[in-house]
């Protein structure tokens, strides 16, 4: 099987991206999205801004899996959150044959094996990019970065070779990689990151230039890498630029000097939109709160993670957004954790 069509069940930031270079490639391409995202891009386009384009695309976007006649050749790019992906299964399934592939482009180790139970050809994706969407029908690219395909659990196969193809003719280097899930579980380590930046009210350019809050994140991942050690999982590389041992190492030495970069190309995680947005949910615990229950499962501590946890949770709960916990209290409320645990 050749990928005909490309279907963007979740078409959020990420999912607006993807979908929206494969189309401007010549790729045919549909984004499932939120009515008023779907509205906005039938009235005006998608609007769709990088570090050096503004561009309006005519992308096709549908809110309900009804509008599209399944045909041979569709894959499926899943771009729902973790709290999302058994719900979108359940939609999928009910529309699609079992053997549709579906490519997981996600935040997260466990969606994929929640995928597989409904569909026998399932793609982890790795995506390092960053994105926004700031209003319906609107998004931006704010840092761009690689992508890492395979199968699951492991290997390549001709789709992984034309997706990572057809990704890296529309604008998103890609490549193969046989090991993706393990190269997912580096991405995870980094994605710790994603709730202190949310709590505290950083964007990832200002975070790189601050020597406390680079000094924290290397923590929050040590942490999460000591647990993994515990598990006997080990995080794998992706042509040396994903080392995500190497990368924790380095944060202790890093600087960079800090501009004031324009709101419209800060790249900020997506945790800090979910708060920022007051949205009910977040990944916090497909993320932080995996590293808890493996911790918990092999006996490692895990203080910093678990109060990421619940000063996330907390921040959803109070409806109040972004920035919390700036650091000296975040710092207080791990300290509690500490005392708590002893």
């Amino acid at each position: 099987m050749m990928v005909q069509r490309y279907l963007v069940y979740g078409a959020g930031a990420v999912g607006s991206v993807v979908g929206g270079c494969l189309h401007r490639s010549g790729r045919p391409t549909c984004l499932v999205a939120r009515p008023a995202h779907v509205a906005a891009i039938a009235a005006h386009g998608l609007q769709f801004e990088t570090p050096t384009e503004q561009l309006t695309l005519a992308v096709p976007a549908v809110t309900n899996l009804a509008d599209i006649e399944p045909t041979e050749g569709d894959a499926i790019l899943l771009c729902v959150k973790a709290t999302q992906t058994a719900n979108a299964v359940a939609d999928l399934v009910r529309r699609f044959p079992p053997s549709t592939p579906v490519f997981c482009l996600q935040n997260g180790v466990a969606n994929e094996a929640v995928v597989a139970e409904y569909f026998t050809n399932v793609y982890p994706v790795l995506v390092l990019f960053n994105a926004v969407l700031p209003a319906p029908g609107r998004v931006i690219l704010t840092i761009v970065d690689f992508l890492a395909v395979g199968r699951f659990p492991t290997g390549t196969d001709p789709l992984t070779a034309q997706v990572a193809a057809d990704l890296t003719a529309a604008g998103l280097p890609t490549r193969e990689h046989p090991e993706a899930m393990a190269v997912k579980w580096g991405k995870l380590i980094g994605n710790l990151n994603n709730a202190l930046l949310a709590v505290t009210d950083y964007y990832w350019q200002q975070a790189f230039a601050d020597p406390e809050m680079l000094d924290m994140m290397r923590t929050v991942m040590d942490e999460g890498l000591r647990v993994l050690a515990a598990a006997g999982i080990s995080p794998a590389d992706v042509t040396g630029r994903f080392d995500i041992r190497a990368q924790v190492e380095a944060f202790a030495a890093r600087r960079v000097a800090f501009s004031n970069v324009p709101p419209e190309q800060r790249g900020y995680p997506s945790m800090w939109q979910d708060l920022h947005f007051r949205r009910p949910e977040t990944e916090v615990e497909y993320l932080n709160g995996e590293i808890v229950r493996l911790g918990e499962q092999y006996g490692v501590p895990t203080p910093i993670n678990r109060t990421l946890v619940d000063v996330v949770q907390e921040s959803v709960r109070s409806g109040l957004g972004v920035g919390q916990f700036p650091l000296i209290r975040l710092r207080e409320r791990i300290a509690q954790q500490i005392n708590t645990s002893t």
